[in-house]
Parts: structure tokens; C-alpha cells; sequence
């Protein structure tokens, strides 16, 4: 779940006119303010996550005893749909990709995402997997089977697509984000413009219907139906943004609202081991698109605390350190002190340490990285030329 980080939106006003035949944009002259909205909505989408693994979830015996609501009543009640931050994620994530691939070449759009991805997760995966080795936690029962090997395929990112296990639970999100990344990117192949990108959601959402219809595992694989609703609105409320709103964009954004909901039917079903509320966690994604359609629309741009963009920075590593590494504390711990205290030290501590692989291995790692990937995109432009000229000179 990991939108890009660099927020500022160059767009024309929300009035501005759709061009007949649009072409590759670049940065329209009149610039809206920077969306800060969107990184204090990103904290708070994983810290509703955090609150469903430390307080809602009631799955696992060795957390709290399986009992967090004895534990913690009130608290319990809310983070009960803590889940629903992950529906937010992936909404947020249409926005900003789309949002952050605007005008640029396929390239850069390909170095921002590997970049962006892998940093923090090659240093959580390693990390964690070291803790599981080192003291033989029981997190993953199925994780020490394969041994380095496992952890090795876990580097990739692509683990739940080829039999692997996830280091960490929460990873599963991540597979489904790469997806959609890989589909956005072979749309953007020679400029992203309005109508190749409407284009794009309508047969997305075509397909990820067809999928849904058929039960064909192919399909499913790559359309995703269930969560292919929130990415499509997500790129369809830019597209509001940017230019305004039409019957097109706005039929494409109620539409898949009422999927979301359709799917959300199910997703609500994988919880048939807790107490999950369909109609509660209706209420919550239609604020999530009402609150994102805000967005879209200018109602929070008056909102400018650079502080957000530090506090939308530790999103990411935040989301990917956190459940098992609290789990571990909750088991050890939960008997001896004040379950609202633990709960609370325990999330400002992951805040504090995600903010250390933030500034200590996700920003000099992206770095080094990204001059590597522009070293290696130089030359395949290179050779690309070389092998053109000489196809010139044997004609």
C-alpha cells in the first residue's frame, strides 16, 4: 500500500475545459496547492490497520488470548473495521498514481515505483525474517519450512503469485498494489493522456467484471475483481480533479462505488470468524470515496501542514514492520500491564521506528537506486540509437 510519496499535484482548476483530443499533458501553467490531505489520510489509513492487528482482531489465541474486546472494550468497538484503512489505501493509490505519472516518460514512472516499493520492504522482510530465525517466534509457522529460500522469493515481492509465503501477514496488500502498478504501466506506454486513461478504467473495470461473472482464476489473477473497484475510482476522482467532471467520470466513479459495496459483500465474508458489521463497514468505504470525491473536488486544499508530509512519510514502513513485531510485544506483555497504556506505547514506538527506517535505510537505499535505474535507462536509450543507426547504414 504505498502511493507515491511525492504529493504535489500540478493541475489546472477543477472548472478547467477538456480538450477534444487530449494529448500527453505536462504540467498545466495554472497549479493547484500540494494535496497534504492525501499523506494525513494515508497515516491514518495504516493506523487504522495498526489499530485492527493490536485491537480489533480476535483470531489469534496468542494476542490477548484471543479476547481484545475483554481487554479493551471501547477501543475494541472502533478497531474492529480498522481493516476498512486498507480499501482507503488502495483508493488513495489510484489517485496518486495516476496523478504521479502525469507527463512523465515510462521510465520515470517504472524508477518512482521501484524506488518507492522496495527500500523499506527488502529491510523489513530481512529484518523480520532475522527475528523469526533468531528467536524462533511462532508467527509463521509455514515461514521457517522454507528456510532462506523463502525469504529469498519474499525479496521479489511476487510470493503470493508463485506458492510462497509471506515473512509478514500484512503483505498480501502488496501483490495486489504490483498488479495494478504493472496494468497502469503498460497503459502509460507512450504518454498517459485523459482518453487513454478513461479508456483504461472502463475496460479495467469490463474485465474485472467478466472475472467476477466467470470465477476464471487467469482473469481473477489479472483483473482482481474484488479490489479493482478502488484502484478504478481512485483514477477516475484524479481525472475529476484534474479536469472537472463530466456524466463519464462521474457514471465511472458512482459505478464503482456501488462494486466496492457489491465486493465489500465479500470481503466482510473473510471475516466470518469475527463480529463484522456489513452495513457498518458500508457506512466507512462511502465515507472513504465521499471523502476522497472531497479531494478531488478542492474541499481540503486550504489544508497546508507540511507536517503532514513527514507524518505520510512513515506510512509505508509503518504498515510493513508493524503486525508481527506487535504481536510479539502484545504476547509477552499483555498480562503485566494496562492494555490501553501497551497499546499506546506500543503504537508511538512503531511510529518512532518506522521513522528511523525512513530517514536511515528508505531514503539513501531509493537514492542509490534511482541514479542506478537512471544509469540503466540511459543506456538502453543509448544502444536503442546505436542499434537503429546501424540498422540505417545495413539498408
Amino acid at each position: 500500500m504505498p502511493p507515491d510519496s511525492s504529493l504535489a499535484t500540478p493541475t489546472a482548476a477543477a472548472t478547467t475545459a477538456i480538450p477534444l483530443q487530449p494529448g500527453p499533458l505536462s504540467a498545466p501553467t495554472a497549479k493547484r496547492p500540494r494535496l497534504y490531505i492525501l499523506d494525513g489520510l494515508r497515516l491514518l489509513a495504516a493506523l487504522a490497520v495498526l489499530s485492527w492487528h493490536y485491537a480489533g482482531i480476535e483470531r489469534d489465541p496468542a494476542v490477548w488470548g484471543g479476547k481484545a474486546g475483554t481487554y479493551m472494550p471501547t477501543l475494541h468497538r472502533v478497531a474492529n473495521y480498522g481493516w476498512v484503512g486498507v480499501e482507503l489505501f488502495f483508493l488513495i493509490s489510484g489517485f496518486v498514481i495516476c496523478m504521479s505519472s502525469w507527463g512523465r516518460p515510462l521510465g520515470s514512472f517504472v524508477s518512482s515505483r521501484i524506488t518507492r516499493l522496495f527500500p523499506a520492504y527488502w529491510f523489513s522482510v530481512l529484518f523480520l525474517a532475522a527475528v523469526a530465525f533468531a528467536v524462533h517466534v511462532p508467527w509463521n509457522k509455514d515461514l521457517l519450512k522454507g528456510s532462506y529460500s523463502n525469504v529469498i522469493t519474499n525479496l521479489t515481492m511476487v510470493q503470493e503469485g508463485t506458492g510462497g509465503m509471506d515473512v509478514d501477514g500484512v503483505y498480501w496488500t502488496l501483490w495486489i498494489e504490483l498488479r495494478f502498478y504493472i496494468l497502469f504501466g503498460l497503459m502509460a506506454i507512450g504518454g498517459v493522456t485523459y482518453r487513454k486513461v478513461l479508456s483504461f478504467c472502463c475496460g479495467w473495470l469490463l474485465l474485472a467484471l467478466l472475472a467476477s461473472a466467470t470465477g476464471w482464476q487467469v482473469l481473477d489473477g489479472l483483473f482482481f475483481p474484488r479490489y479493482a473497484p478502488f484502484f478504478i475510482a481512485g483514477v477516475a476522482l484524479y481525472l475529476l480533479h484534474r479536469y472537472g467532471g463530466n456524466l463519464l467520470v462521474w457514471g465511472l466513479i458512482g459505478f464503482c462505488w456501488m462494486q466496492a459495496q457489491n465486493q465489500l459483500r465479500f470481503i466482510v465474508a473473510d471475516y466470518y470468524w469475527q463480529k463484522v458489521s456489513y452495513n457498518v463497514a458500508f457506512a466507512l468505504v462511502t465515507l472513504a470515496f465521499l471523502v476522497m470525491i472531497g479531494v478531488a473536488v478542492g474541499w481540503f486544499d486550504r489544508i497546508q501542514w507540511k507536517w503532514l508530509v513527514s507524518a505520510g512519510a512513515l506510512t509505508y514502513p509503518l504498515y510493513l514492520v508493524h503486525e508481527q513485531l506487535g504481536w510479539q510485544v502484545i504476547r509477552h506483555f499483555h498480562s503485566r500491564y494496562n492494555a490501553y497504556a501497551l497499546v499506546g506505547v506500543l503504537t508511538v514506538s512503531m511510529l518512532v521506528f518506522a521513522w528511523l527506517i525512513h530517514r536511515l535505510v528508505e531514503r539513501p537505499v531509493a537514492a542509490a537506486l534511482r541514479r542506478g535505474l537512471a544509469r540503466a535507462f540511459d543506456d538502453v536509450r543509448a544502444i536503442g540509437s546505436q542499434e537503429r543507426a546501424e540498422r540505417r547504414r545495413q539498408a
